[in-house]
């Protein structure tokens, strides 16, 4: 699959702003922002994690991943703070435009951030898809062994919920538009 190539071209090492650990992880266990990319997909056979993540927006509202069943489902873990995730967020935004008519849905989860600072972060960067509000981190528990070792950190679900790809790093447009569209593109 094409998608296997993509993503060991994008494929790099991945440690904290002032850190020397290589999980992204600062020396007390905070997520740090990640320096470079570390992407893997998942066969859909080897797919085995349905992460649960729910929690209340930036906005006020209410999101839970298992409603989203029968859509692939994008979930970028950000921070206004991070900036890597400043350099990601236009590609995001063009990837949210671009596959919404594939029956693609976004989800952001903000971190140890203010909601002032994450509110401007999205009217900067013209994200229009919601964000859970989450300064504590504590949502991201559902992945498992899958949670984020770092900020930005980017999952793809399949159609199912089940985790079909995941990048550690700024991510770009052309990188990871193949990847989305031929998970959309999976009969199940």
């Amino acid at each position: 699959m094409a998608i296997a190539g993509l993503l060991a071209l994008t494929a790099g090492t991945l440690t904290a702003c002032g850190s020397s650990t290589q999980s992204g992880q600062d020396d007390t266990g905070t997520l740090g922002a990640a320096q470079g990319n570390s992407s893997q997909y998942f066969k859909p056979g080897e797919r085995t994690l349905t992460p649960t993540l729910k929690g209340t927006t930036l906005d006020g509202g209410h999101e839970d991943i298992s409603d989203m069943r029968g859509d692939v489902v994008v979930i970028n873990v950000w921070g206004s703070w991070c900036a890597p995730c400043r350099k990601e967020a236009p590609e995001l935004v063009k990837l949210h435009e671009e596959t919404t008519p594939l029956g693609v849905e976004f989800l952001g989860i903000d971190i140890r951030d203010n909601k002032a600072a994450a509110k401007a972060f999205e009217r900067n960067y013209g994200i229009t898809y919601p964000s859970i509000y989450d300064p504590e981190g504590r949502t991201t528990t559902g992945f498992k062994q899958l949670a984020p070792r770092a900020v930005p950190t980017t999952y793809v679900l399949d159609r199912t919920g089940r985790v079909a790809a995941l990048s550690i790093g700024a991510l770009t447009y052309r990188g990871f538009a193949p990847i989305i569209k031929d998970i959309a593109a999976e009969k199940h």
